[in-house]
């Protein structure tokens, strides 16, 4: 991958707040599971592209420590939670939103800076 081509792939900070607001706005209207689709879909490649930044957070904790045992359970749970589908229905879809936006949140606040790099 060049470098022009991982700037294009690399998500703002604004961006990913704005993808964070728009799944909070779609979680208190009704949305449609398709538009719910569509922001699953961001939230899952901004979680990706902040997810590294947690790990080499981790890789330079001590592994005995509870922090570190917190942080990488933390990072793997969010893992598997992109990984999972949107469940049935409109229901199911939004509560996955929920989680992800929640995820992606945590993730900004803490390895937010890292973007930008």
């Amino acid at each position: 991958m060049t470098a022009d081509e991982k700037v294009r792939q690399t998500p703002t900070l604004s961006a990913v707040q704005a993808t964070i607001d728009q799944a909070d706005a779609a979680g208190r209207g009704v949305g449609t599971r398709t538009d719910l689709a569509g922001i699953a879909d961001q939230l899952q490649a901004h979680i990706k592209a902040l997810l590294p930044a947690g790990r080499a957070h981790a890789a330079q904790m001590w592994r005995g420590d509870t922090s570190w045992y917190s942080l990488t359970a933390r990072l793997d749970r969010i893992q598997n939670q992109i990984g999972e589908g949107l469940g049935e229905g409109v229901l199911g879809a939004h509560v996955q939103v929920r989680l992800l936006a929640v995820d992606c949140q945590w993730l900004l606040e803490r390895y937010g800076s890292e973007l930008a790099r």
